[in-house]
């Protein structure tokens, strides 16, 4: 059995080392000496020797707390947990792509059922794409895209401009 010198209190595990309230080593009694005695041990260090994990005065000199008098200590920070990565923002390629869609759209079907309007549509959303690329490029992307749209939609409106043409010319033949 063990004790705590300085608190008396009595600890009947072999593995405990050290008083649970203040932090005093503990020290084994003789199954002789009664628990209540006053000697100690001849092996035992003095109490006042013993090593504290606790100071028993948090604001003495030289303890875990400032001393300066009107000073409180700053509370200790609590622990959160790191701020996820900033992860590298993709350009924005929206217009792009839509005038792409809106080319290939106006060169295979829009020719023959919208007219040029999808052509027209896909000439302006690529240019201003272009545009917006030039200006802020890190902002904007997709320059293969809008000179995909630009290009079908230069087709679109050119052989919507041949047929028109071409009908033009057969009824002024004809």
């Amino acid at each position: 059995m063990k004790y705590c010198p300085q608190c008396q209190k009595q600890y009947t595990e072999v593995w405990i080392t050290f008083c649970s309230d203040d932090g005093t080593i503990l020290v084994d009694t003789d199954l002789n000496q009664s628990s209540s005695s006053s000697q100690r041990p001849p092996y035992a260090p003095p109490i006042y020797d013993q090593p504290n994990w606790r100071s028993p005065d948090p604001n003495a000199p030289g303890s875990w707390i400032p001393s300066e008098p009107g000073r409180t200590p700053a509370p200790s920070p609590v622990w959160q947990p790191p701020p996820p990565p900033a992860y590298p923002r993709q350009p924005n390629q929206g217009l792009a792509i839509a005038s792409m869609l809106v080319g290939l759209i106006g060169l295979f079907v829009g020719t023959f059922c919208f007219g040029p309007i999808p052509g027209v549509l896909a000439l302006i959303l690529g240019l201003v794409a272009l545009s917006q690329i030039k200006k802020a490029p890190n902002i904007n992307g997709g320059k293969p895209f809008a000179i995909i749209g630009i290009v079908a939609g230069s087709l679109s409106v050119l052989i919507y401009g041949v047929i028109i043409f071409f009908a033009v010319i057969g009824r002024i033949f004809s």
